[in-house]
């Protein structure tokens, strides 16, 4: 039998009109390619930058809850090429899924890394730590609760009545202090005068010196309050407040990121969290994460971390010694109210006032003397309260009678009080709540900076990092990638109508901030 085969044709314009078919749907999948291919290298800057930030100090975020990036990877030296080169290699991975591999499978995605490049950059002690600050506020408004800021709140009046009394005080003393030397110079005056008229009278009568019948009674200085506390202040209060407790020696003794010259980043700061809020979070992060003179738990570079943030000096031995001499302060600025409230208190002091100026014939001297009484009598009272709050014990805000613990008759034996004092007793405040107080009367503004201080000398002493600096750490990048993508199903139509296989060159931009 004869076979017959099927013959087929296609005319000249059914070819070309396929062509440009087939080169318009080429070019809407390589479209819609290249679309996915930017949608990739948008994700690609993204998860680089992630992982580039997922290699964060873990060290710093155990023991102080803040995120940080080693820009100078343990080295101390800082360089946006080592950000670049590890944002480079962290990309490359997710741009060429197979790179390194032996078979590679077909990528419809394919494109080309060709650069990265950081564009900025921020660093913890950027504007004063104030990165860290801004940090640190977002971590305490997102685990505490609202009942805790009104506390802080509330502290702060607090604060700012203990502030008002002990410049109170201090105005006080000054103004009685000029009194009592001008009186004396009177006093003075007065008893030359008396020994130049004896003089005169013992020539008149032959020699003789007239005796008068009764002569004034002066009361010694061991028992005289003013006396007492006057030599005291001259020993030091601070040794009396300490006893025998044992003061850390503990020095800092580098160069440190709050005083010397540091790198910067030239990202802005996003000052998302300010105010007296802010400021009040901050320092609740502070107590929370460092020590203090009644800690139990001290393994910083500093024992009395929390009083170095408050004063700034190197030393231990110095922070606590200001400390100490601002509690003071504070106790005698409320100590004093109280005693200027008290009818019984006041007519003590004068009553002491007449024993001690009554043979002293200089007017007003009684008046001047009943108030410098009241003053060395806050004194004393507020040696006894700090002393207890030293030793671990508590003392109210506000004194009231039941709660006031010296009398006036006492003062000539304050120092065997203060041996006796042990911490077991007292009700009101404990010696971290009023360091709080302080705070909030302190420098808010130096406290970033002299954190991350202790921050630093913290991460120095961990294996490996005795170069680490606060001000290489990084919480915020700005970078760029470029890329190439090739042309993949435009090679089809290009074949038939010769136009060519253009490459397109991509850019994004993208930032990562802790």
């Amino acid at each position: 039998m004869k076979a017959y085969r099927c013959q087929g044709a296609i005319t000249v314009f059914l070819s070309l009109i396929s062509v440009l078919l087939l080169s318009l749907l080429c070019t809407a999948v390589e479209s819609a390619r290249i679309q996915g291919c930017r949608a990739k290298g948008a994700a690609a800057l993204d998860m680089g930058l992630f992982s580039l930030f997922g290699s964060y100090e873990k060290g710093v975020l155990d023991r102080y809850d803040v995120f940080f990036l080693d820009g100078a990877e343990g080295t101390g030296s800082f360089g946006e090429e080592k950000l670049n080169d590890r944002l480079t290699e962290y990309m490359e991975y997710n741009i060429q899924p197979g790179k390194g591999l032996l078979l590679q499978g077909f990528d419809p995605f394919r494109m080309t890394l060709e650069k990265t490049q950081i564009l900025g950059f921020q660093l913890a002690t950027d504007e004063k730590g104030a990165a860290f600050y801004q940090q640190a506020v977002r971590f305490m408004k997102e685990n505490m609760g609202t009942e805790m800021v009104s506390e802080l709140l509330k502290r702060r009046e607090n604060a700012g009545k203990m502030e008002e009394a002990g410049k109170l005080y201090e105005e006080r003393e000054k103004t009685v202090s000029e009194q009592m030397k001008r009186l004396e110079e009177e006093q003075k005056k007065i008893e030359q005068e008396k020994k130049e008229q004896e003089k005169i009278e013992a020539e008149e009568n032959n020699g003789e010196v007239l005796v008068p019948e009764t002569e004034a009674v002066k009361v010694p200085d061991s028992k005289n309050p003013l006396a007492v506390i006057g030599e005291l202040k001259k020993r030091g209060l601070v040794k009396l407040m300490l006893g025998d407790q044992k003061i850390s020696e503990k020095k800092l003794s580098w160069n440190l990121p709050s005083t010397r010259w540091k790198k910067k980043g030239n990202l802005p700061v996003k000052k998302e969290n300010s105010g007296l809020t802010a400021d009040l979070l901050f320092q609740e992060y502070l107590f929370g994460r460092f020590s203090q003179f009644c800690s139990e738990k001290k393994e910083g570079v500093l024992d009395y971390e929390l009083e170095y943030i408050l004063c700034g000096k190197k030393s231990d031995e110095k922070n606590l010694k200001s400390v100490i001499n601002r509690l003071l302060l504070m106790r005698e600025g409320a100590n004093f109210l109280y005693l200027m409230n008290d009818p019984l208190k006041k007519q003590e002091a004068d009553a002491m006032a007449l024993l001690l100026t009554g043979w002293i014939p200089v007017a007003g001297v009684q008046t001047v003397t009943s108030y410098a009484l009241i003053l060395a009598w806050a004194c004393g009272e507020s040696l006894l309260d700090v002393r207890e709050l030293l030793a671990g014990g508590k003392v109210p805000l506000l004194k009231e009678a039941d709660t006031w613990k010296l009398s006036l008759s006492q003062i000539p034996g304050l120092v065997g009080m203060l041996d006796r004092v042990d911490g077991s007793g007292g009700s009101g405040l404990s010696y971290e709540e009023y360091l709080q107080i302080l705070f909030m009367m302190g420098s808010s503004g130096k406290y970033p900076m002299r954190a991350l201080d202790l921050i630093e000398g913290y991460v120095r002493t961990r294996p490996g990092l005795g170069s680490f600096r606060a001000d290489h750490m990084v919480t915020k990048v700005k970078a760029k990638a470029e890329y190439c993508i090739p042309a993949v199903f435009l090679r089809v139509s290009g074949a038939f109508l010769k136009t060519g296989t253009a490459v397109q060159d991509y850019e994004i931009w993208g930032s990562f901030s802790y």
